[in-house]
């Protein structure tokens, strides 16, 4: 007696307690789901639903329960949706009418709708609640029926919508005749979006289908005119202006999520100025690769540019030449992928492959493909053939497909293969050691590992002797505790 009534609703971490037969508020049987036949939505049905809920607070008969501790808003978010106090505080500060929501009747019904029954999960419901949580006012017919419109308008999977709620809790208040249909019919009709991707725009970039036609129109008349300045000439702008945008819009539809000023503006400016391509050769590496207008000009595209200008010493025109012809090299990481590749390439096939050849062969894997290769060609003692033959440069290599390597290379598919699965399988693969075929000095390799030997003995030294200034510490100002780990770690 006294103890509050435990929460219904989607708690990860907490075991149910056992549910009566059939619901309060009229649902169908507890334990089982709703037939769903083949989708068909009617729009008129949609906008009959009421958005928001009507009677939700705990009043009249639900009174006595509130009065023998019914559940409360916060004890409910805890439980269901791991929410800390300060989090439930932000929720209630910006939708205070939350406080007094019935959690049985109201509440938890709407949490096993989206976390279970849609499979959005209890981490993506909690950021879909902090993030608007306006989400838990709009009713449970309402979710149901834009549930139903996201899975037969857009083609995603019942188990997916409730992600795509999550990521963009506006589309289940937004008018599918005033606002979600005519984006959708923009994207299927004008521009051509395919219906795989029309669901990969739902699923990864649901604010696209929140945006208004006019807003979507005037993003792709802004390519339009990009376009209409590129020389005709080329391939890539022989269908016109207006054809080349829509086809780049189907060819990446996420485009639309971008903003025009902050985002897409900047790094054709930069593509045409710093890296020098220009107005048209900017347009065209945009048609060639629209994905790449979804990197962080700061954080990727600059300090790439950067690599490949200054660090590779290719200069600013041929840096342009590589980003044209692969521009996905600007997505790859520096430390993890571009440096160790090229240093790995250029090594290995000294003299004959430069910076430039090595940074194009990048796209490839250097574990699945790069350092299989040059196994292979070491094995079969074909690398002073690659130093001379143009059959065997470095891109040509690299490019053929496996069978048309394993007949240049005169090896068997089935050693070919041990040899991809033994380089996946080696943590020192890629990696450059000693050069040992008359590349390099042996007096000089030995001079530096002396060298290297020297400072390892110095550093085990200085260790020692930081121990031993404990007793005057005090005297000299020097922290002893501090001395001692840092000698500990250079020893270690």
């Amino acid at each position: 007696a006294g103890c509050a009534t435990p929460a219904r609703g989607f708690a990860p971490r907490a075991r149910r307690p056992p549910r009566p037969s059939t619901s309060r508020g009229g649902r169908f049987p507890r334990g089982t789901r709703a037939a769903r036949g083949p989708s068909a939505f009617v729009a008129g049905a949609f906008e009959a639903e009421d958005v928001f809920d009507a009677d939700v607070s705990v009043a009249g008969e639900d009174a006595r329960d509130a009065e023998a501790g019914a559940v409360s808003f916060a004890a409910f978010c805890a439980t269901a949706l791991e929410m800390t106090d300060a989090d439930v505080a932000k929720v209630l500060d910006r939708v205070p009418k939350l406080k007094g929501y019935d959690v049985d009747r109201v509440l938890a019904p709407k949490v096993d709708l989206l976390a279970l029954e849609l499979g959005a999960g209890a981490r993506a419901l909690r950021a879909a609640v902090k993030r608007d949580p306006r989400l838990l006012t709009v009713s449970l017919l309402r979710l149901r029926a834009t549930a139903r419109w996201v899975e037969a308008e857009c083609g995603v999977g019942q188990k997916s919508v409730g992600a795509v709620l999550c990521k963009q809790p506006s589309l289940a208040w937004l008018g599918v005749e005033t606002t979600l249909g005519p984006a959708v019919a923009f994207l299927r009709d004008e521009i051509g979006v395919p219906a795989e991707s029309l669901a990969a725009v739902a699923a990864k970039n649901p604010s696209i289908l929140a945006m208004s036609v006019s807003n979507l129109r005037e993003k792709r008349d802004f390519f339009v005119n990009v376009f209409a300045d590129a020389p005709e000439s080329s391939g890539a702008f022989s269908v016109g202006p207006l054809e080349t945008a829509n086809g780049v819009f189907r060819k990446n539809p996420q485009m639309f999520a971008l903003s025009v000023k902050n985002s897409i503006v900047p790094k054709l400016q930069f593509f045409a100025n710093e890296l020098g391509l220009g107005a048209s050769g900017a347009a065209l590496l945009v048609t060639k690769s629209p994905a790449i207008l979804h990197l962080s000009l700061e954080r990727n595209i600059k300090p790439t540019t950067t690599f490949l200008v200054t660090e590779l010493c290719l200069g600013r025109e041929r840096a342009a030449k590589l980003v044209m012809s692969r521009p996905t090299v600007l997505a790859y990481s520096i430390d993890q992928k571009l440096r160790p590749t090229v240093a790995y390439l250029t090594h290995s096939f000294f003299p004959t492959c430069d910076a430039y050849d090595a940074a194009m062969c990048t796209t490839y894997s250097l574990k699945g493909r790069i350092v299989p290769r040059v196994r292979a060609l070491k094995s079969k003692g074909l690398m002073a053939t690659a130093f001379k033959d143009p059959a065997f440069k470095v891109t040509y290599v690299m490019c053929a497909s496996d069978a048309r390597f394993c007949a240049m290379a005169e090896m068997e598919r089935e050693k070919y293969d041990e040899l991809v699965k033994q380089a996946k399988e080696d943590p020192d693969a890629g990696r450059i050691g000693w050069l040992t075929d008359g590349r390099r000095d042996e007096n000089e390799r030995n001079d530096e590992t002396s060298a290297r030997d020297k400072k390892k003995r110095k550093r085990r030294r200085g260790g020692r002797r930081a121990v031993g200034v404990q007793g005057v510490a005090d005297v000299r100002g020097v922290d002893a505790g501090g001395g001692a780990g840092d000698g500990g770690a250079c020893v270690a």
